[in-house]
């Protein structure tokens, strides 16, 4: 029995003749000049090229890739939450340094997995600086970021590598490579969309607040440091719902959460030290209704300060300087704004130089020169 498509007729369409190489070329064009004007926009909306934003754990896992190397010269790491991420100008503290700091703070994390990492992973011999922020500090987990950024170090894939191999070069030079710039976050962010039962809610979402380059330079973004401007006021907002102040711990509460610090990072501090380096701990600033916060709270006396004493550590608390806290720009209660960075960072540095000669009763520079030798 045939089959039925063997008595179909096979209709063949004619395509006429076009002009091919024309169509291309304007095709070409066309596209050519819709990315133009989609960088410009970009631009215009101060997303600049220079961004390597291909993924916070990616960056992390590169730099902390840095420590394996059995002929690195790092003396200092940075270690903490965002704050001190957006404090650290890395040019002015190599400047006054003397040497390049290593930049592994990581934003919504307390700095404790990573310190403990590094201590008991590497040959680090250097100086470890500490950044606090009060309670994130304490969760001594991997926090909102930690697991994907230790993921991404001990076991990037293939696919992971090459992505961020082709998007950092185009980063450098393009402004819409910018992740807060993909269309659906420009739609998520600015277009007004009436309120729907169980949609996102726009004034508590996450919002572009700095711009990450080379060594993980990070930088605030310039329309956040406005204060009273829509993208300054989302941020506010997305602060908010974590910013409780009827709710705050209690004596006993804080009591704990400073035992269990002291507990985890005083055999950390004695190791580090055994083998020539050493920790210096920073109470980073802050302003607005974080700062108030803290107050309420008394984290200093319950918190701040038994730790410090327990663990016997050179320490700054900058709110005790204007010039390192309530002088600074902070536009979003947090953050250093990009100039106050600049600021901060080439004043930290006398602070910790005196904070460790008065705990340790000598000069830090002498440990930063030098790289202990390896033992057989």
């Amino acid at each position: 029995m045939p089959l039925f498509t063997s008595n179909s007729k096979i209709v063949y369409r004619d395509i006429p003749e076009q002009p091919w190489g024309k169509i291309i070329i304007t095709s070409l064009l066309l596209s050519l000049l819709l990315l133009v004007g989609w960088e410009l926009l970009a631009r215009k909306m101060h997303h600049q090229p220079g961004g390597y934003l291909s993924g916070m754990d990616a960056m992390w896992a590169n730099e902390r890739r840095k420590l394996d190397s059995p002929d690195h010269n790092i003396r200092v790491v940075l270690t903490g939450s965002s704050r001190l991420l957006w404090a650290a100008d890395l040019n002015i503290m190599e400047q006054q340094l003397g040497t390049r700091p290593l930049q592994l703070a990581l934003p919504g994390t307390s700095p404790a997995l990573f310190v403990e990492d590094i201590v008991e992973n590497t040959d680090f011999d250097g100086i470890i600086l500490v950044g606090v922020t009060p309670f994130l500090f304490n969760w001594l987990t991997e926090g909102y970021f930690g697991k994907d950024a230790f993921q991404r170090y001990h076991s990037e894939s293939p696919s992971q590598w090459l992505s961020t191999k082709l998007h950092d070069p185009l980063a450098k030079n393009f402004g819409f490579i910018d992740e807060a710039f993909s269309l659906f976050e420009l739609v998520d962010h600015y277009v007004a969309l009436p309120e729907r039962k169980n949609s996102k809610v726009l004034n508590q979402q996450g919002w572009k607040l700095g711009d990450v380059y080379q060594d993980r330079q990070t930088d605030m973004w310039a329309p956040v440091e406005q204060e009273g401007s829509f993208d300054n006021q989302q941020i506010l907002n997305f602060w908010l719902p974590g910013l409780n102040l009827n709710k705050l711990k209690t004596a006993e509460e804080m009591a704990q959460m400073t035992d269990e610090a002291v507990n985890f990072f005083r055999p950390l501090i004695t190791k580090l030290r055994q083998r020539g380096g050493d920790m210096v701990f920073i109470r980073m600033p802050s302003r607005g209704l974080y700062l108030e916060r803290d107050v309420k709270s008394n984290y200093r006396e319950l918190s701040w300060q038994p730790m410090i004493e327990a663990l016997n550590v050179p320490a700054i608390n900058t709110m005790d300087f204007p010039e390192l806290s309530s002088q600074l720009e902070i536009p979003e209660w947090s953050h250093l704004s990009r100039k106050s960075q600049d600021v901060w960072s080439e004043k930290i540095i006398a602070y910790i130089e005196e904070a460790y000669y008065q705990n340790r009763k000598a000069d830090i520079n002498d440990l930063l020169k030098t790289k202990q030798p390896l033992e057989n």
